[in-house]
């Protein structure tokens, strides 16, 4: 394993901390006591109390800091720091790291506080040690911190989408796996490969039509309209994040034409490019 594979710290003061917009970085645990607001894909969410956040390397995010104290720890880490542990084969199936899911988990019980905040001491320990075998310790803490986020929610009465075997939600997560790999764009000289229904269908070997059916039944969705919205998605984030023209924005998304972006951009913001991003 490489050193820097995983790193542990501790979060005293971020009272002067001025955040920045990472388009491609480590995977990320953080257990952060304060208020904030984090920033992530194109949306918002407002921080106060104790919380876990799971950063992904597909979404970018960022760290507004709005209490005049923040602390907590946090630790980086690669996939295949993970992949030591067979627990962690697949990064990707794991619901905390999912784009789709939102990635803080409010910790209210004390006693679940105390018991995350002494994991994170515990990770530094190891960490600093020289124990040989202390990276499979660390990954067994990880696990440790992935679960008791799961059970915040669980106790707060969310639901986490279960893993059913069946054909559908079989079909529908390699399509939406395959979607999420083309993401984040971060060479406006380059364009995604796959814009349409056929693209996707041809390269999981099925029909468009039966593709279709199988996320509509998973999603409520069609097949054209999650991709549009997730294409749209990244378009806000590089309006928002870049300094990229709309035309350079256009054609790293697989669009031929420029009007045919603006007209789908309006039609799901109800902007065009240009006014979302003197907007934003």
């Amino acid at each position: 394993m490489k050193s820097n594979d995983f790193k542990a710290f501790q979060i005293e003061s971020l009272c002067n901390y001025v955040p920045s917009f990472g388009r491609k970085d480590l995977y990320r645990i953080c257990l952060v006591t304060g208020e904030s607001r984090v920033y992530f894909a194109d949306k918002c969410v407002n921080l106060s109390g104790t919380c876990l956040f799971f950063g992904n390397i597909n979404t970018p995010y960022s760290w507004e800091i709005v209490s005049d104290t923040q602390n907590g720890y946090g630790c980086l880490f690669t996939e295949d720091f993970l992949k030591g542990a067979e627990y962690f084969d697949n990064i990707g199936s794991l619901s905390v790291f999912n784009i789709g899911n939102l990635p803080v988990y409010e910790l209210q019980d004390q006693t679940q506080i105390a018991n995350v905040n002494f994991i994170f001491k515990r990770i530094l320990e190891e960490n600093g040690g020289d124990y040989v075998k202390r990276q499979e310790m660390i990954r067994s803490f990880i696990c440790i911190l992935v679960h008791e986020a799961l059970k915040s929610r669980a106790v707060a009465g969310y639901s986490e989408r279960t893993a059913h075997k069946t054909a559908s939600l079989r079909i529908s997560t390699l399509f939406l796996r395959m979607l999420d790999t083309q993401f984040p764009v971060e060479n406006k000289r380059k364009s995604i490969q796959f814009t349409k229904p056929t693209d996707f269908a041809g390269r999981l070997g099925v029909h468009p039509n039966y593709l279709n059916r199988m996320l509509k039944k998973e999603t409520g969705k069609t097949i054209l309209k999650i991709i549009n919205e997730r294409i749209i998605t990244e378009a806000r984030i590089l309006l928002q994040h870049t300094d990229w023209s709309i035309s350079e924005i256009a054609h790293c998304l697989g669009f031929e034409y420029h009007s045919h972006f603006d007209g789908l951009f309006k039609k799901i913001t109800g902007l065009s490019p240009r006014i979302y991003r003197e907007m934003v």
